[in-house]
């Protein structure tokens, strides 16, 4: 082939795969930013595929002069590479969100920069950062990153060995994230991952102080959310904190099948020095000290590497110590003297800077916070106490108008139950007149009287007023009302097992024929008709003899035949229109008054 034809065929070639890159590039463009943040996700175990969506990310972003996505990308790539080059893109992030002047992109930007720091184990810079995206996220109103910042405050606690404070934020964290996993997660906002961070701290801190029987039914909720949303990846970090809460709980074979399972399964680069650091006392506790070595070497190993150890992980130490010198190993132990010392004295750096800016800027903000919240309660409340006196004078004035209606009302029934016995005590005087007057009655009036009684029985008899009930003789229906009027004079009605089936065999008749006669004749049932022949004759007691009044209503009840004190009440109450207890006092007042 001569020459000028293979430059040309060189060349057209070329072309056409830069025309195929460009085509292909253009295509990607085209995908949204939460459909690229989706593929740098589903990319993870592929670095060059990952960065391929990363740069994509970034690019589109550019295009587009999108400074919110653009942050979002430098976010991504600064959690996706390690250090140094992580706080290059980090800084980028901080870059961007300056030059927006957005509080709530600026406090994205410094909780990113202060969660590296903290990854490195810088907690005075990562502090500083996360306490200032704190305050933007709350001047902004930015609860996602709000609760973010709680939540990286919380691990700075744990780090503190401050649980139970760390506990307490991490519960209203995952309570955030919790409730916010419907929406689904956001461009920029994930809900779920930090649902599922929040969970594993906050396990973490309940096994710590002694919350351990809370964490069963939580470990089982999330286990079913990462089943049901195909995040398996989170798995392992669950089956740890079981092994982690076994242990605490002395359950040392538990934690070592456990912590054993899930080292074995993560799918991650990290080292999980806690699986490692756990394993390694619970064969300590269980005697295989051997064993328990090679595990807390590793803690050792990882800290040679880095140079930096959670202060969790002291007691690893501790241990190494212990054993080697036991085995006489002095350089070893010396080695291991000499580090613990060094892990100490660079903890009691951290810690006093920590504790003093936790307390200081966060806590003492939250105290602020809330007294703030306090004064504007009692601003409230002294609103409300206010609307609440004057709800509180009306009510009692209307009680206060309801008691005298109400006295007023028994006053009234009071007096017309005694005037009713005033009216019974003039007719009992104008019966016995008539009484004595025929006593008196000359013997012509006698004679005259016994002629009239030869008057046939059939023309004295009130056929009409006792053939009121269909279906029973009329002389049947005088013979019981003769029977229920020797029933009422001698006072049977206060036997308290008398009943309706007794009285109607005492009197030779049925239930059925008994029932209709007193509610014909004396207009009531029967339980009515008994009850008020017993009440009639307890108050007649009450209004003519004081010591009754002196009774309490439970013998006033037993001496009238109720079997019990409220029923007697109660039917006092339906009968006079007043209780039993009013009229008693009613009574004594009305003695008082006329001696």
């Amino acid at each position: 082939m001569r020459p000028i034809f293979k430059i040309f065929f060189i060349t057209l070639i070329l072309l056409l795969n830069i025309e195929k890159i460009f085509a292909q590039n253009s295509s990607e463009l085209n995908y949204s930013y939460e459909e690229i943040e989706k593929k740098i996700d589903e990319s993870h175990n592929s670095e060059k595929e990952m960065w391929k969506w990363i740069n994509l990310y970034i690019k589109k972003s550019k295009l587009n002069k999108n400074d919110e996505t653009l942050l979002y990308a430098y976010r991504v790539a600064s959690n996706s590479c390690n250090y140094p080059k992580n706080f290059i893109y980090a800084d980028s992030t901080l870059t961007v969100a300056k030059k927006s002047n957005d509080n709530k992109l600026l406090s994205y930007a410094f909780i990113n920069r202060g969660s590296l720091y903290m990854s490195v184990e810088k907690y005075k810079k990562s502090l500083d950062d996360i306490l200032i995206a704190n305050r933007l996220s709350e001047k902004s109103g930015d609860q996602y990153t709000f609760n973010k910042t709680k939540y990286l405050i919380a691990q700075n606690k744990i780090y503190l060995g401050l649980y139970e404070d760390a506990n307490i934020e991490l519960k209203s964290c995952l309570e955030f994230f919790e409730k916010k996993l419907s929406l689904g997660d956001e461009l920029g906002k994930s809900y779920s991952m930090y649902y599922l961070y929040s969970m594993m701290s906050y396990l973490d801190t309940n096994t710590k102080i002694g919350k351990q029987n809370e964490n069963k039914a939580l470990i089982d909720e999330v286990l079913k959310y990462i089943k049901n949303n195909k995040l398996e990846q989170y798995t392992p970090y669950f089956i740890s904190i079981q092994g982690t809460d076994a242990f605490y709980r002395k359950d040392y074979k538990t934690a070592i099948e456990k912590l054993t399972r899930s080292l074995t399964s993560y799918n991650d680069q990290w080292p999980h020095n806690t699986d490692i650091y756990y394993l390694g006392l619970s064969f300590w506790h269980t005697g295989r000290k051997k064993v328990a070595i090679k595990y807390l070497e590793e803690i050792d190993n990882e800290y040679n590497k880095t140079k930096k150890l959670n202060p969790n992980f002291r007691t690893a130490y501790e241990i190494l110590i212990k054993y080697n010198d036991s085995i006489g190993n002095t350089t070893k132990q010396l080695e291991y003297i000499n580090k613990l010392m060094a892990l100490d004295k660079s903890y009691e750096k951290n810690y006093k800077y920590l504790y003093t800016r936790i307390n200081k800027e966060y806590d003492n903000q939250k105290l602020i916070d809330e007294k703030n919240k306090i004064e504007k309660s009692l601003k409230t409340q002294k609103i409300t106490n206010i609307f609440l006196f004057f709800v509180s004078i009306a009510i009692i004035g209307l009680i206060v108008l309801r008691y005298k209606k109400l006295q007023k009302t028994y006053k009234a029934r009071f007096e017309e139950i005694l005037a009713q016995n005033q009216t019974k005590k003039v007719e009992h005087k104008i019966d016995e007149e008539k009484v004595i007057a025929i006593k008196t009655t000359d013997k012509k009036a006698d004679e005259e009287i016994l002629e009239n009684n030869e008057i046939s029985a059939e023309q004295t008899f009130d056929y009409n007023f006792y053939n009121k009930i269909p279906g029973l003789n009329p002389i049947f229906v005088e013979n019981i009302l003769n029977q229920l009027e020797e029933f009422e004079n001698d006072n049977k009605f206060l036997d308290t097992q008398i009943s309706q089936r007794l009285l109607s065999e005492n009197l030779s008749t049925n239930a059925t024929y008994l029932s209709k006669i007193i509610n014909i004749y004396k207009g009531k049932t029967f339980n009515i008709y008994i009850n008020d022949l017993r009440l009639d004759y307890i108050i007649e007691f009450l209004k003519n003899d004081v010591k009754y009044l002196n009774m309490d209503v439970k013998e006033l009840a037993r001496l009238s035949g109720f079997n019990n004190t409220e029923n007697f009440s109660d039917n006092f109450q339906r009968k006079f229109k007043i209780k039993p207890s009013y009229f008693i006092k009613m009574m004594k007042e009305n003695l008082n008054s006329n001696p």
